[in-house]
Formats: structure tokens, sequence, C-alpha cells
């Protein structure tokens, strides 16, 4: 418990802190309340049975002739009236502290899952090289619901050892011994149960958590590999490999419950013969049956709160060891933020500003290698890229030509050189560097949206540039297609643009490249998986933009590249010109 306790209050902010001391004390009224009301369960039982105790000197006696006015049913009816306003005014509190609670647990769940989702937008392209999608998705949906199912469990764990503490309290003043000898019982059960579950529950916790990846993977896997599947005939594979991890995650839900549900049987079995034992033990030593009613009136009153609230504080208990691996595995993803790395989301505002380049971009003394391998990709390399001008980079594969591209995007990070436009380092302004380049990669990420929302991509409906918006669309020759259209730019394209051909979606992410007007355009072979005539039509709109746009253009065939005015072929760590080197 104490490393979960430390753990919150390092994921946790102060606001979050002082609400979860709110609702403490919300919990500490709420148990007074329910002790209040069992303690008027035994006043009534007292009212109707023993009336003489009306006019015996003491506390009960002023009451009845203030409220009685000496007529006994009078205040006989007036006590049971009270016992319903108490449960009336108890439940309404229970009922706005348990939307309190639940309103802190939900709310602050969503925080979490967006300070996920920011976490993960805020690491470097490497780590994704390397990522499993579905554990990404577990991590922001799966982990953090269950964190927050573990804070909802040490809440109500807050509130119902209150509740058990001030019930034991007042059963205490009633028989002091039977108390003990219950409370006593009880919590060393408690304390046997959590020791022999915790350990079962983690492992079980740690099954759910791979089943559930798992279940999500062949999910994606499937849906995204369904014209493939059906054309192997491979259906029965997929199902079959989604029944494995879905076996597995049935196994652990049923062992979760069952191991949780289980203790409760055993909680109220022993506390039942318990009471038994003592009742005997009253009756051999010749208590009179007058005190042994009040007693077990009393304890029963108790009885209907507390072994109900014995049993909450087991699953709540066996709740927290179930979803701790959660909260373990949401704080060391978070981790950075928590050690104040890698926080900052300034750089990820959107800008209008563009880093100008009008002569040439430098790349000078570039050396990478991949993470956890010593090859390197590159080693001291050297490239200009003269504004203007269209520059091919060809090479065998594997060579680095596209890792060429993403260190020019600066999504991979140079172990040495710099990367300059116009002798301006593009690292120190590089929001204002990605602004002024348009990218097309080979398969263009499509929104499952409309034509619209995929050529402006991210950006907010009401800040869309119509204007902009359709001349994109002509410089990638898309705007008649557009137009033949019923619904124009508002035609949905399907998830993964599957309603649209091959070069269609080309198109369209030329079109997305250049709405912004970049004065550098990138095509990460862009064309390599087109056939020949579909490549020639879309080279064509690209050429169209020669002498208007830097054009890099990374290519397999010789073909796209033959009008560039400038080649480099990619080999050994190093760009070599082939081509066009007078103009450097």
């Amino acid at each position: 418990m104490g490393r979960i306790l430390k753990k919150l209050n390092i994921l946790l902010d102060k606001t979050q802190k002082r609400a979860m001391g709110g609702l403490v004390v919300l919990m500490v009224i709420s148990a007074g309340l329910q002790t209040l009301g069992v303690g008027m369960i035994l006043s009534v039982v007292q009212t109707v049975m023993d009336r003489e105790a009306f006019h015996k000197p003491g506390l009960l006696h002023q009451a009845y002739l203030l409220l009685g006015g000496g007529s006994e049913l009078r205040f006989s009816v007036l006590v049971m009236l009270g016992l319903v306003l108490v449960y009336v005014v108890k439940n309404l509190f229970l009922f706005f502290e348990q939307r309190a609670t639940l309103a802190f647990v939900y709310s602050n769940q969503f925080r979490t899952s967006e300070r996920m989702m920011r976490n993960y937008l805020r690491r470097s392209y490497e780590f994704y090289l390397n990522a499993d999608t579905a554990v990404i998705q577990r991590n922001i949906t799966a982990n953090v619901n269950n964190m927050y199912a573990l804070i909802l469990a040490l809440l109500q764990l807050v509130s119902d050892c209150i509740v058990f503490a001030f019930l034991v309290a007042f059963l205490l003043v009633q028989d002091a011994g039977m108390t003990i000898l219950l409370a006593t019982v009880m919590i060393l059960l408690l304390a046997l149960i959590k020791c022999v579950l915790k350990p079962v529950l983690q492992k079980v916790a740690g099954q759910h958590q791979d089943c559930y990846s798992g279940l999500l993977k062949w999910i994606s896997q499937t849906v995204q590999g369904v014209k493939e599947i059906k054309i192997a005939c491979k259906e029965q594979y997929f199902v079959d490999e989604y029944l494995k991890y879905g076996n597995g995650y049935v196994g652990a839900a049923r062992k979760n419950d069952l191991y949780s549900q289980t203790p409760k049987l055993l909680i109220e079995t022993v506390c039942v013969a318990c009471m038994i034992g003592y009742v005997i033990y009253m009756m051999t030593n010749g208590v009179s049956s007058a005190a042994m009613v009040t007693t077990l009136t009393a304890f029963a009153a108790a009885a209907i709160a507390l072994l109900p609230c014995v049993n909450r504080i087991n699953n709540q208990m066996n709740k927290i060891a179930f979803c701790e691996p959660f909260l373990m595995a949401v704080s060391d993803d978070l981790q950075q933020e928590i050690s104040g790395e890698n926080v900052d989301m300034s750089y990820a505002t959107d800008t209008d500003e563009k880093l100008p380049v009008r002569e040439r971009i430098d790349l000078r003394g570039i050396v990478y290698a991949y993470p956890g391998t010593e090859k390197k990709i590159f080693d001291h390399a050297d490239l200009t890229i003269p504004v203007g001008r269209s520059v091919g980079i060809v090479g065998t594969s594997g060579a680095g030509k596209s890792t060429v591209v993403d260190i020019l995007l600066g999504l991979l990070r140079a172990q040495q050189g710099r990367i300059t436009a116009d002798g301006v380092d593009v690292m120190e302004h590089y929001r204002a560097w990605l602004k002024n380049v348009g990218y097309i990669p080979q398969m263009i990420f499509m929104l499952d949206d409309t034509i619209r929302r995929n050529v402006c991509f991210g950006v907010p409906r009401e800040r869309i540039d119509e204007d902009r918006l359709w001349e994109a669309l002509r410089e990638a020759q898309l705007d008649e297609f557009i137009k033949s259209l019923p619904e124009g730019l508002e035609t949905s394209i399907g998830e993964r643009g599957i309603r649209l051909s091959g070069g269609q979606r080309q198109r369209i992410g030329i079109a997305r490249a250049l709405y912004h007007d970049p004065e550098v355009l990138i095509l990460d072979e862009a064309t390599s998986a087109l056939d020949n005539d579909t490549e020639a039509a879309i080279m064509d709109s690209i050429n169209r933009l020669q002498g208007k746009k830097t054009l890099i253009i990374i290519a397999h065939r010789l073909q796209t590249i033959e009008k560039c005015d400038l080649v480099y072929r990619v080999q050994d760590g190093r760009a070599l010109v082939e081509r066009g080197g007078e103009l450097l």
C-alpha cells in the first residue's frame, strides 16, 4: 500500500490531492450518519420493548417529557419518524458523496489519458520504430482506466474503513467482549486473505494486460489486412489467433472475479459462527434473556451495515491488488514527465511563421546509426540542395535514402552534424522549418473523414482557407475529380482511403503537402507503389512544380528522377553526386 500511495502522490497534482482530501471529509461525515442510523434502530427497539425506560431518570426521560408530552405512543411514533428522517438524510448525503467521488474519478481519468496521449506524442520518432501499437492503445486506455479503478477502490476502502471504525466504536459501548472478538477475527481474516490473494491477483493482472494487448493487435491486423486475408482464405487462422488471446483474457477476468467474490462467503461464515459462539457463551454463563435481546439487537442492527462493509473492504483490497500493475505501468510511462524531462509541448503549437529558404539547404558532417546498432548509416556525409531545383536521391535498398529524409525532417536526430537553411540551423527553428516543408510518403496516411479534412490535415474547419485549398487541388490535378463527385469536398473516403484509387490517394497527399504553400517538397518514394501509367501522371503533376518549388525526390526507378537537375547516390555512408554537380 505504501508503494501505491507514493506513486499516487507523484502522479496526482495539488488540486487532485485537495479534492481527495475533501472526499475523505465527506466520508467521515457519512460514517457518522451511518453509525447514527444504527444507533437509532437500537433506540426504536428499546422504545418498543421497554417503555418503562421513558420514566427512569436520564436523557431518554427528558426527551420523553419534551417531545412526548406524557404520551408513550406519541413519543414512540416520533422516535420511529426520527429514524426514517435520519435514513433519508443519510442516504441523500451518501448519494451526493458518491456523485462527488465518481465525478472526481472519471473526470481525472480522462485527464490522465490525455496526459498519456501527450506523453506518447512527445516521444521521438525513433521510439515508434520498434513500438507495438496495441500496447500503446492499451496503455492509453485500459491501463489508465484500471489505474482509476484502483483510485476509486482506494477511496471506497477509506470510506468503508471509517464506517467500520465508527460501527466498532458504537458496538464497544454495547458489548466490548463480542466487539473485540468480532473485530479481531475480521481484521485477521482480511489480512490473511490479502496475503494469500495479492500475489495471485497481480499475476492475473499481468495476464490480463498481455491478453488485452493481443486482442487489440489481432483486431487491428485483421481489419487492416482483410483483403489479403480473404484472398488467402485465412479467415479461420486470424479467428484462431484472436481466440488464443481471448481465452487468456476471459480466464484472467474469470479468476479476478472469482478470487474477489469468494472471500465474502468465508467472512460471512466466520462472523456468524463467532456471534453464535458468543451467544452460547452468554447462555451458559446465565446472562438474562432481556440483556441478550438488547445486545443481539444492537449487533443485528450493526451487522446490517458491518458485514457488507467488511465484504466491501475485502473487495476493494482485492481490486487494488489487481489494479496495482496498471498503476505502475502508467507511472512508468509518465516517468519522463514526473522527472521533469521532455514535458514541453509548446513546440507543438501551430504557427504560420516559416523559416525562409532562398539559396541552399546543407547537411554537413552527418553521422547517424539507428538505436541498438553499431552500423553507421551515414558517416560524416555532406549533401547540398540548391533552392528552386529538383534533387533526386537514389541508392540500393537499405543504403539510407529515406533516412536522409527523416534526418532532414528532424524525425531522426543525427549523432553529429548540422542541417542549415541559408546558414541557419533548422533545429533551432524547428516548427518554422517544418512549416516550409511539404512531405509526400509512399503510403499516404488517410483520416477516416472527408476529402476536405484530409487535404487540410489537422486544420480546424473554421480556419480552412478555401481559396488555398482549391489552389492545392489544382496543383495536384485533383480539382476536376472533386467537382465530379456528388458531395464534392465533403465526400467521405473511408478508413485508410479505401474508397479511392492509389493514384487519387497520392494526389490527395500532394494536395495536402501543397496546402500550406511550402518552399520545399519532399517525395519519399511517393510513386513506387503505383503502376507505370499512374506514376507517369503523378510525376507530370510534380514536374509542373519545377522552378516553383525545391523538389527532393527519393526513388528506386531511374525514370522517376530523369528530369531532376541534381542527383545524389547514397552508398557506403556518404551521399555522392551522380549528376548535376555543376549546380553546386
